[in-house]
């Protein structure tokens, strides 16, 4: 899906929930706002405690009707305030921040950023036509009766985005906002060339640096950086010798201008296993590892992810 129609039936979402908030109506929303994170806070205090009986409710498996409504609250972040001030004062969990304001790494906090905060643990999944509220319920573990209540469906009424009450995410999804998904395929090697935009070194004019380089000796080991399926292995254009690499939830890594790669398209790999010899192939100017991180095929900047 484009990413910007995504962010705007997020944020539709996060629309309706205020709409239809209690001190609201169906025509004109009020967006409830949390001014400071201080403990004596009395909307702070609210939501803490609505968080608490959604959690009790939940987990004692309680009538739906005693859930509160879902209300989505509005926080413009202070200076120095950080992702684990807003959690602790809160009470909510890393999960719930992160899926709901689509958070990529702790450091997306910053001085004047808009997060919604909402009045319980959860997180936002999106739907798609075929599949049943009974199996999202089963994926999640969680009472389908809490998820129907808490989202006002009716019947088999069909909502993209739908939040799941006291869900998580996958430890995959939480290790990659924390930067622990991916190990460095090196134990040896300088930065040599950052992610982004920079001068080619070969024509020297500015181009997009889908990696970042590492230059080490050649025959330098070249470790996979998290399990995976190899995809691709052997000579591809200016990347030279180059290994590729898919992991769960659409994740690649290539490894680029290898010398001598050990592993063959089809291959199982687990995190750390050797796959190559570092090289000087393709089109480089010395040796070094040219290495990506890709979700399907938008590259990422590598060094938010590497543990």
């Amino acid at each position: 899906m484009n990413i910007v129609k995504k962010y705007y039936l997020l944020h539709l979402f996060i629309l309706l929930c205020l709409i239809f908030h209690p001190k609201g109506n169906a025509f004109a929303a009020t967006i409830p706002v949390i001014k400071d994170l201080s403990r004596n806070n009395d909307t702070i205090a609210l939501l803490r405690k609505d968080i608490r009986k959604t959690l009790y409710i939940i987990k004692s498996n309680r009538s739906v009707e005693e859930l509160p409504r879902l209300i989505m609250y509005k926080y413009k972040v202070k200076n120095n305030e950080t992702f684990w001030d807003i959690v602790s004062v809160t009470n909510l969990d890393l999960d719930t921040i992160v899926s709901v304001n689509s958070l990529s790494a702790p450091s997306d906090i910053k001085k004047g950023l808009i997060l919604y905060i909402p009045n319980m643990r959860g997180i936002i999944h999106e739907k798609s036509h075929n599949e049943s509220y009974d199996a999202i319920a089963m994926n999640y573990r969680i009472p389908v009766q809490y998820i129907l209540k808490v989202n006002r469906i009716v019947a088999n009424e069909h909502k993209q985005y739908i939040f799941i009450p006291c869900g998580t995410l996958s430890d995959l999804d939480r290790s990659l906002f924390l930067g622990t998904a991916f190990v460095s395929p090196l134990t040896v090697g300088k930065l040599s060339s950052s992610f982004g935009v920079r001068k080619d070194p070969i024509d020297h004019t500015h181009k997009f640096h889908a990696g970042v380089d590492i230059a080490c000796p050649i025959n330098s080991p070249v470790y996979a950086s998290r399990d995976g399926v190899v995809l691709f292995s052997g000579p591809m254009g200016g990347y030279g010798n180059l290994v590729i690499i898919k992991h769960s939830r659409d994740y690649f890594t290539l490894y680029g201008h290898l010398n001598k790669i050990y592993v063959q398209k089809g291959a199982i790999v687990a995190t750390g296993q050797l796959i190559a010899k570092s090289g000087n192939t393709g089109r480089t100017t010395g040796p070094h590892l040219h290495f990506e991180i890709r979700k399907n095929s938008k590259p990422i900047n590598p060094l938010l992810l590497l543990r």
